[in-house]
Protein backbone atom coordinates (compact mmCIF):
# COMPACT_ATOMS: atom_id res chain seq x y z
CA UNK A 1 0.00 0.00 0.00
CA UNK A 2 1.15 3.52 -0.86
CA UNK A 3 4.30 2.10 -2.53
CA UNK A 4 5.88 1.41 0.86
CA UNK A 5 6.02 5.16 1.56
CA UNK A 6 4.91 6.78 4.82
CA UNK A 7 2.66 9.74 3.99
CA UNK A 8 2.49 11.69 0.72
CA UNK A 9 -0.54 9.62 -0.33
CA UNK A 10 -1.68 12.36 -2.70
CA UNK A 11 1.60 12.15 -4.66
CA UNK A 12 1.37 8.37 -4.99
CA UNK A 13 -2.28 8.58 -6.06
CA UNK A 14 -1.43 11.24 -8.65
CA UNK A 15 1.34 9.10 -10.13
CA UNK A 16 -0.85 6.01 -10.16
CA UNK A 17 -3.56 7.88 -12.06
CA UNK A 18 -0.96 9.09 -14.55
CA UNK A 19 0.33 5.56 -15.10
CA UNK A 20 -3.14 4.06 -15.46
CA UNK A 21 -4.18 6.78 -17.89
CA UNK A 22 -0.97 6.64 -19.90
CA UNK A 23 -0.18 10.28 -19.10
CA UNK A 24 3.27 10.00 -17.49
CA UNK A 25 5.70 12.83 -18.14
CA UNK A 26 9.20 12.46 -19.58
CA UNK A 27 10.64 14.50 -16.69
CA UNK A 28 9.67 15.10 -13.06
CA UNK A 29 10.95 17.55 -10.45
CA UNK A 30 10.43 16.40 -6.85
CA UNK A 31 10.93 19.18 -4.32
CA UNK A 32 10.65 19.59 -0.56
CA UNK A 33 12.78 20.04 2.56
CA UNK A 34 15.69 17.69 3.22
CA UNK A 35 14.59 14.45 4.85
CA UNK A 36 10.96 14.67 3.72
CA UNK A 37 11.05 11.59 1.47
CA UNK A 38 12.02 12.88 -1.97
CA UNK A 39 14.73 10.28 -2.60
CA UNK A 40 12.45 7.39 -1.65
CA UNK A 41 9.67 8.62 -3.95
CA UNK A 42 12.15 8.94 -6.84
CA UNK A 43 13.38 5.39 -6.17
CA UNK A 44 9.82 4.06 -6.09
CA UNK A 45 9.13 5.76 -9.42
CA UNK A 46 12.14 4.00 -10.94
CA UNK A 47 10.81 0.72 -9.54
CA UNK A 48 7.24 1.10 -10.78
CA UNK A 49 8.38 1.90 -14.32
CA UNK A 50 10.54 -1.23 -14.41
CA UNK A 51 8.66 -3.62 -12.12
CA UNK A 52 8.10 -7.04 -13.64
CA UNK A 53 4.43 -6.90 -12.57
CA UNK A 54 3.89 -3.91 -14.93
CA UNK A 55 1.15 -2.41 -12.75
CA UNK A 56 0.57 1.04 -11.29
CA UNK A 57 2.55 0.19 -8.14
CA UNK A 58 5.94 -1.46 -7.57
CA UNK A 59 5.70 -4.94 -6.11
CA UNK A 60 9.02 -4.37 -4.26
CA UNK A 61 9.68 -8.12 -4.46
CA UNK A 62 10.61 -8.92 -8.07
CA UNK A 63 14.19 -9.05 -9.28
CA UNK A 64 13.98 -5.61 -10.91
CA UNK A 65 12.56 -3.92 -7.82
CA UNK A 66 15.19 -5.49 -5.60
CA UNK A 67 18.05 -4.58 -7.93
CA UNK A 68 16.87 -0.97 -8.12
CA UNK A 69 16.60 -0.81 -4.32
CA UNK A 70 20.17 -2.09 -3.98
CA UNK A 71 21.49 0.35 -6.60
CA UNK A 72 22.70 -2.15 -9.21
CA UNK A 73 20.04 -2.08 -11.93
CA UNK A 74 21.62 -1.24 -15.32
CA UNK A 75 18.71 0.96 -16.44
CA UNK A 76 18.57 3.20 -13.36
CA UNK A 77 21.27 5.84 -13.00
CA UNK A 78 21.73 8.04 -9.92
CA UNK A 79 23.84 11.17 -9.73
CA UNK A 80 24.29 14.12 -7.38
CA UNK A 81 26.82 15.83 -5.15
CA UNK A 82 27.73 12.51 -3.51
CA UNK A 83 28.50 10.69 -6.75
CA UNK A 84 30.29 13.74 -8.13
CA UNK A 85 32.53 13.86 -5.06
CA UNK A 86 33.29 10.14 -5.30
CA UNK A 87 35.63 10.67 -8.23
CA UNK A 88 37.90 13.31 -6.67
CA UNK A 89 40.20 13.72 -3.69
CA UNK A 90 38.51 14.23 -0.31
CA UNK A 91 39.96 17.75 0.00
CA UNK A 92 38.62 18.71 -3.43
CA UNK A 93 35.25 17.09 -2.74
CA UNK A 94 34.83 19.17 0.42
CA UNK A 95 35.19 22.38 -1.59
CA UNK A 96 32.61 21.47 -4.21
CA UNK A 97 29.50 23.63 -3.99
CA UNK A 98 27.81 22.99 -7.34
CA UNK A 99 26.82 20.20 -9.65
CA UNK A 100 29.13 20.57 -12.62
CA UNK A 101 28.59 20.13 -16.33
CA UNK A 102 30.59 16.87 -16.44
CA UNK A 103 27.89 15.23 -14.30
CA UNK A 104 25.22 16.20 -16.83
CA UNK A 105 27.39 15.27 -19.81
CA UNK A 106 27.79 11.77 -18.39
CA UNK A 107 24.01 11.51 -18.52
CA UNK A 108 23.88 12.85 -22.06
CA UNK A 109 26.30 10.16 -23.25
CA UNK A 110 24.23 7.46 -21.58
CA UNK A 111 20.67 8.61 -22.11
CA UNK A 112 20.56 7.72 -25.81
CA UNK A 113 21.20 4.04 -25.07
CA UNK A 114 18.14 1.82 -25.09
CA UNK A 115 17.16 -0.14 -21.95
CA UNK A 116 19.30 -3.20 -21.26
CA UNK A 117 16.68 -5.27 -19.47
CA UNK A 118 13.94 -2.95 -18.19
CA UNK A 119 11.11 -1.11 -19.91
CA UNK A 120 12.41 2.36 -19.13
CA UNK A 121 15.73 4.00 -18.44
CA UNK A 122 15.42 6.21 -15.37
CA UNK A 123 17.91 8.95 -14.51
CA UNK A 124 17.67 10.41 -11.00
CA UNK A 125 19.60 13.60 -10.23
CA UNK A 126 19.79 14.59 -6.56
CA UNK A 127 20.73 18.13 -5.41
CA UNK A 128 19.36 19.56 -8.66
CA UNK A 129 19.09 23.04 -7.12
CA UNK A 130 22.91 23.08 -7.08
CA UNK A 131 23.35 22.84 -10.85
CA UNK A 132 25.72 25.59 -11.94
CA UNK A 133 25.01 27.71 -15.00
CA UNK A 134 26.81 25.48 -17.48
CA UNK A 135 25.27 22.33 -16.06
CA UNK A 136 21.81 23.94 -16.06
CA UNK A 137 22.07 24.81 -19.73
CA UNK A 138 23.23 21.28 -20.55
CA UNK A 139 20.37 19.83 -18.49
CA UNK A 140 17.91 22.04 -20.37
CA UNK A 141 19.08 20.59 -23.66
CA UNK A 142 18.63 17.07 -22.29
CA UNK A 143 15.09 17.89 -21.15
CA UNK A 144 14.21 19.32 -24.54
CA UNK A 145 15.17 16.21 -26.51
CA UNK A 146 14.75 13.10 -24.34
CA UNK A 147 14.34 9.71 -26.06
CA UNK A 148 10.92 8.07 -25.61
CA UNK A 149 12.33 5.23 -23.48
CA UNK A 150 13.98 7.50 -20.88
CA UNK A 151 12.64 9.34 -17.86
CA UNK A 152 14.47 12.05 -15.92
CA UNK A 153 13.72 12.69 -12.24
CA UNK A 154 15.27 15.79 -10.67
CA UNK A 155 15.31 15.91 -6.87
CA UNK A 156 15.77 19.30 -5.19
CA UNK A 157 15.27 20.94 -1.82
CA UNK A 158 13.65 23.90 -3.56
CA UNK A 159 12.69 25.16 -7.02
CA UNK A 160 15.63 27.56 -7.36
CA UNK A 161 16.49 26.20 -10.79
CA UNK A 162 16.29 27.76 -14.22
CA UNK A 163 12.65 28.60 -14.88
CA UNK A 164 12.93 26.84 -18.23
CA UNK A 165 14.04 23.63 -16.48
CA UNK A 166 11.12 23.78 -14.06
CA UNK A 167 8.67 24.43 -16.91
CA UNK A 168 9.79 21.25 -18.71
CA UNK A 169 9.19 19.04 -15.68
CA UNK A 170 6.08 17.80 -13.94
CA UNK A 171 6.61 19.28 -10.48
CA UNK A 172 5.74 17.25 -7.36
CA UNK A 173 6.06 19.36 -4.21
CA UNK A 174 6.20 17.17 -1.12
CA UNK A 175 4.74 18.82 1.96
CA UNK A 176 5.59 18.22 5.64
CA UNK A 177 3.48 15.55 7.33
CA UNK A 178 1.29 16.35 10.35
CA UNK A 179 3.18 15.97 13.60
CA UNK A 180 0.90 13.23 14.94
CA UNK A 181 1.33 11.21 11.72
CA UNK A 182 5.11 11.29 12.15
CA UNK A 183 4.85 10.23 15.79
CA UNK A 184 2.52 7.35 14.91
CA UNK A 185 4.88 6.19 12.16
CA UNK A 186 7.84 6.22 14.55
CA UNK A 187 5.92 4.07 17.03
CA UNK A 188 4.62 1.65 14.39
CA UNK A 189 7.64 1.33 12.10
CA UNK A 190 10.63 2.05 14.34
CA UNK A 191 9.37 0.85 17.73
CA UNK A 192 9.98 4.24 19.36
CA UNK A 193 8.32 4.80 22.73
CA UNK A 194 5.46 7.37 22.58
CA UNK A 195 7.16 10.15 24.58
CA UNK A 196 10.33 10.04 22.49
CA UNK A 197 8.27 9.70 19.29
CA UNK A 198 6.40 12.90 20.17
CA UNK A 199 9.71 14.73 20.72
CA UNK A 200 11.28 13.52 17.46
CA UNK A 201 8.09 14.33 15.58
CA UNK A 202 8.19 17.88 16.93
CA UNK A 203 11.84 18.27 15.98
CA UNK A 204 11.27 16.83 12.51
CA UNK A 205 8.99 19.63 11.28
CA UNK A 206 7.07 17.02 9.32
CA UNK A 207 10.13 15.39 7.69
CA UNK A 208 9.47 11.69 8.08
CA UNK A 209 12.86 10.68 6.65
CA UNK A 210 14.66 12.88 9.17
CA UNK A 211 12.57 11.47 12.02
CA UNK A 212 13.22 7.83 11.09
CA UNK A 213 16.95 8.50 10.80
CA UNK A 214 17.02 10.35 14.13
CA UNK A 215 15.22 7.46 15.83
CA UNK A 216 18.24 5.24 15.18
CA UNK A 217 20.94 7.89 15.72
CA UNK A 218 21.16 8.80 19.44
CA UNK A 219 24.56 10.43 18.95
CA UNK A 220 23.12 12.90 16.47
CA UNK A 221 20.33 13.80 18.87
CA UNK A 222 22.88 14.42 21.63
CA UNK A 223 24.89 16.60 19.22
CA UNK A 224 21.78 18.60 18.38
CA UNK A 225 21.10 19.28 22.05
CA UNK A 226 24.71 20.31 22.64
CA UNK A 227 24.58 22.64 19.64
CA UNK A 228 21.43 24.29 20.96
CA UNK A 229 23.07 24.80 24.35
CA UNK A 230 26.02 26.42 22.58
CA UNK A 231 23.73 28.77 20.67
CA UNK A 232 21.80 29.77 23.78
CA UNK A 233 25.05 30.51 25.61
CA UNK A 234 26.07 33.04 22.94
CA UNK A 235 23.67 35.54 24.46
CA UNK A 236 25.54 35.68 27.75
CA UNK A 237 29.09 35.50 26.42
CA UNK A 238 31.37 38.45 25.69
CA UNK A 239 31.83 39.36 22.04
CA UNK A 240 35.30 37.80 22.00
CA UNK A 241 33.83 34.35 22.76
CA UNK A 242 30.79 34.63 20.52
CA UNK A 243 32.91 35.92 17.63
CA UNK A 244 35.13 32.87 18.09
CA UNK A 245 32.02 30.75 17.42
CA UNK A 246 31.40 32.76 14.24
CA UNK A 247 35.01 32.26 13.18
CA UNK A 248 34.78 28.49 13.71
CA UNK A 249 31.58 28.26 11.66
CA UNK A 250 33.16 30.42 8.96
CA UNK A 251 36.11 28.02 8.70
CA UNK A 252 33.69 25.11 8.39
CA UNK A 253 31.77 26.89 5.66
CA UNK A 254 34.89 27.72 3.65
CA UNK A 255 36.13 24.16 4.17
CA UNK A 256 33.12 22.69 2.37
CA UNK A 257 30.80 22.14 5.36
CA UNK A 258 28.14 24.54 4.09
CA UNK A 259 25.28 22.22 5.01
CA UNK A 260 26.55 21.89 8.59
CA UNK A 261 26.67 25.68 9.06
CA UNK A 262 23.20 26.13 7.59
CA UNK A 263 21.94 23.46 9.99
CA UNK A 264 23.31 25.56 12.88
CA UNK A 265 21.22 28.49 11.62
CA UNK A 266 18.14 26.31 11.14
CA UNK A 267 18.44 25.09 14.72
CA UNK A 268 18.93 28.64 16.03
CA UNK A 269 15.93 29.86 14.06
CA UNK A 270 13.77 27.02 15.40
CA UNK A 271 14.45 28.27 18.94
CA UNK A 272 13.59 31.87 18.16
CA UNK A 273 10.54 30.78 16.21
CA UNK A 274 9.38 28.94 19.33
CA UNK A 275 9.90 32.12 21.37
CA UNK A 276 7.84 34.00 18.80
CA UNK A 277 4.99 31.49 18.98
CA UNK A 278 4.90 31.61 22.78
CA UNK A 279 5.13 35.41 22.90
CA UNK A 280 2.27 35.60 20.40
CA UNK A 281 0.11 33.23 22.46
CA UNK A 282 0.41 30.19 20.11
CA UNK A 283 2.44 27.67 22.13
CA UNK A 284 0.96 24.49 20.65
CA UNK A 285 3.17 24.61 17.54
CA UNK A 286 6.58 24.87 19.22
CA UNK A 287 9.40 22.57 18.15
CA UNK A 288 11.40 22.24 21.37
CA UNK A 289 8.65 20.71 23.48
CA UNK A 290 11.24 19.30 25.89
CA UNK A 291 12.28 22.86 26.80
CA UNK A 292 8.85 24.45 27.16
CA UNK A 293 9.56 25.95 30.60
CA UNK A 294 12.80 27.54 29.38
CA UNK A 295 11.01 28.94 26.35
CA UNK A 296 8.19 30.41 28.43
CA UNK A 297 10.68 32.05 30.78
CA UNK A 298 12.81 33.45 27.93
CA UNK A 299 9.80 34.69 25.95
CA UNK A 300 8.89 36.99 28.86
CA UNK A 301 12.33 38.64 28.65
CA UNK A 302 12.00 40.00 25.11
CA UNK A 303 9.66 42.26 23.22
CA UNK A 304 7.59 40.51 20.56
CA UNK A 305 8.85 42.83 17.81
CA UNK A 306 12.49 42.12 18.70
CA UNK A 307 11.93 38.36 18.56
CA UNK A 308 10.28 38.68 15.15
CA UNK A 309 13.08 40.88 13.78
CA UNK A 310 15.73 38.37 14.86
CA UNK A 311 13.85 35.46 13.27
CA UNK A 312 13.88 37.48 10.03
CA UNK A 313 17.60 38.22 10.44
CA UNK A 314 18.37 34.51 10.81
CA UNK A 315 16.47 33.78 7.61
CA UNK A 316 18.31 36.58 5.79
CA UNK A 317 21.68 35.31 7.06
CA UNK A 318 21.00 31.84 5.68
CA UNK A 319 19.96 33.33 2.35
CA UNK A 320 23.10 35.46 2.17
CA UNK A 321 25.31 32.48 2.92
CA UNK A 322 23.71 30.63 0.01
CA UNK A 323 24.51 33.67 -2.14
CA UNK A 324 28.20 33.35 -1.18
CA UNK A 325 28.62 36.41 1.02
CA UNK A 326 31.50 36.45 3.52
CA UNK A 327 30.33 33.86 6.10
CA UNK A 328 32.17 35.36 9.05
CA UNK A 329 30.73 38.82 8.45
CA UNK A 330 27.23 37.39 8.07
CA UNK A 331 27.47 35.47 11.36
CA UNK A 332 29.10 38.31 13.29
CA UNK A 333 26.34 40.62 12.10
CA UNK A 334 23.82 38.24 13.63
CA UNK A 335 25.63 38.25 16.96
CA UNK A 336 25.73 42.05 17.01
CA UNK A 337 21.95 42.16 16.57
CA UNK A 338 20.94 39.66 19.24
CA UNK A 339 17.84 41.04 21.00
CA UNK A 340 18.34 42.54 24.43
CA UNK A 341 16.68 40.96 27.40
CA UNK A 342 14.32 43.17 29.36
CA UNK A 343 14.70 41.34 32.63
Amino acid sequence: MNWGIIGHEWAVEYLQRSITGGRTAHAYLITGPAGIGKALLALRMAQVFNCEQQGDAPCLQCRACRRIASGNHPDVRLAGMETQAAGVKASDAARQKDLKIDTVRAWQRDIALKPYEGRCRVFILHDAERLNEEASNAMLKTLEEPPPFAMLILVANNTNLLATIVSRCQVIRLRPLPRDHVAQALIAHAGVEPERAALLAAWSNGRIGWALHAATSPDEILTRQEQLDTLLALHTQPHSSSFRWAEDRSKEYRGGEQTLVLEWLDLWQSWWRDLLLIAAGCPDGITHIDRREDLEREARRYKLQEIYRFVVRLDEAARRLRENVNPQLALENLLLHLPRRTG
